[in-house]
């Protein structure tokens, strides 16, 4: 669940696996598998990079425009994978179209042809996007208001990148704090510097650092819905259950389509006793993203408080497809083990 958080608080989100998917009017077979890894720059990609499906009208032009099929998040070694599942139109509809983004890097986009293979596999290596980056002195001149949206400086934005560097290419979220660190003393302002810093004590397990950065990022930038996420996440690690809704109530109100922030208030409610609203977000974590890993468990601990053991076991059993290596594979894995004797006996 750490790796998760870098995702949304590098506007980037959030927090693994197969397809929340609209399946097309079936008409036709399609392929059921596509998976593949991304790589940022080279190396692969951290989790919760944006990947999104298509139809694509030709191997050169992509996507098609017939609206989204589906969307999933890489995992911790940059890999995904799309349950296309069966009907779809043929012809050109069995041109696929996968776009990866990842903010502060270009978009990488792959069309594949699945029409005379069941099973596709891609890599897409994304590439730093150096266009967006904001220039030193804002567009009306040096006497121009700077919003809390850029750095003020380019010594700023010099530490920003290299902390984003050590904390997501190099995995080293001590080293990139030093540099975060400076960018906030050089602007005190932008809140990008305390979401990364945030994210970077959150690594580390340092959860009320981690809070204090998410709360400042909140301050500057109120209507920051990943800001607020982060503080209800580390109140919740902290085990202030009850003090962590307010936060991740205002997350939802910013992004109500946060699988993760439903899942982060339902997990919350769940330990507070509350069985029968965590049901209600983990429900819709679970809609809003079928491959988001944990969800699936505390769906599957409220089946069994509900006393559903089937429904509880076909949700502890696609946790352990989508993430057999997870943190919660071994006591899953006992849970399932235990509901499986339980019906053999009956």
């Amino acid at each position: 669940m750490r790796d998760r958080i870098l995702t949304l608080l590098i506007a980037l989100l959030i927090p693994i696996g197969a397809l929340a998917q609209r399946v097309p009017t079936p008409q036709a077979p399609t392929p059921s598998e596509l998976d593949g890894i991304v790589h940022l720059e080279g190396r692969p990609a951290p989790p919760g990079v944006l990947v999104l499906l298509d139809y694509a009208s030709s191997q050169e032009t992509a996507p098609f425009g017939a609206g989204e099929l589906g969307r999933t998040v890489t995992d911790s070694a940059g890999r995904f994978r799309f349950s296309i599942g069966e009907g779809g139109p043929g012809g050109r509809r069995q041109l696929f179209a996968v776009t990866a983004h990842f903010a502060g890097y270009k978009d990488s986009v792959q069309v594949i042809d699945l029409s005379s293979m069941p099973r596709g596999h891609m890599d897409l290596d994304m590439r730093r996007d150096t266009s967006k980056e904001a220039p030193s002195v804002p567009p009306g001149g040096p006497a121009a208001v700077v919003t809390v949206h850029r750095p003020t400086s380019t010594e700023a934005e010099e530490e920003l990148a290299k902390g984003r560097q050590l904390l997501i290419e190099k995995h080293d979220p001590k080293a990139s704090i030093e540099k975060f660190k400076k960018a906030v003393k050089i602007d005190p302002s932008f809140a990008t510097s305390y979401l990364l810093l945030g994210t970077a004590y959150v690594q580390l397990q340092n959860w009320n650092d981690a809070r204090s950065a998410f709360e400042k990022a909140s301050q500057l930038e109120p209507g920051n819905a990943e800001a607020f996420f982060g503080m209800g996440f580390t109140l919740n690690q902290q085990k202030d259950f009850a003090g962590a809704q307010k936060p991740l109530q205002r997350s939802l109100q910013l992004n109500p389509s946060s699988a993760e922030s439903h899942y982060e208030a339902g997990r919350g409610l769940w330990a507070l006793g509350k069985w029968q609203e965590a049901e209600v977000y983990a429900r819709k974590a679970v809609a809003l993203n079928k491959a988001f890993a944990p969800a699936h468990v505390l769906m599957g601990n409220i089946n069994l408080r509900r006393r559903d053991a089937k429904a509880a076991l076909a949700e502890f059993e696609e946790y352990l497809r989508l993430d057999p290596q997870g943190p919660f594979a071994e006591s899953v894995k006992a849970m399932v083990e235990k509901i499986r004797k339980a019906e053999a006996q009956q």
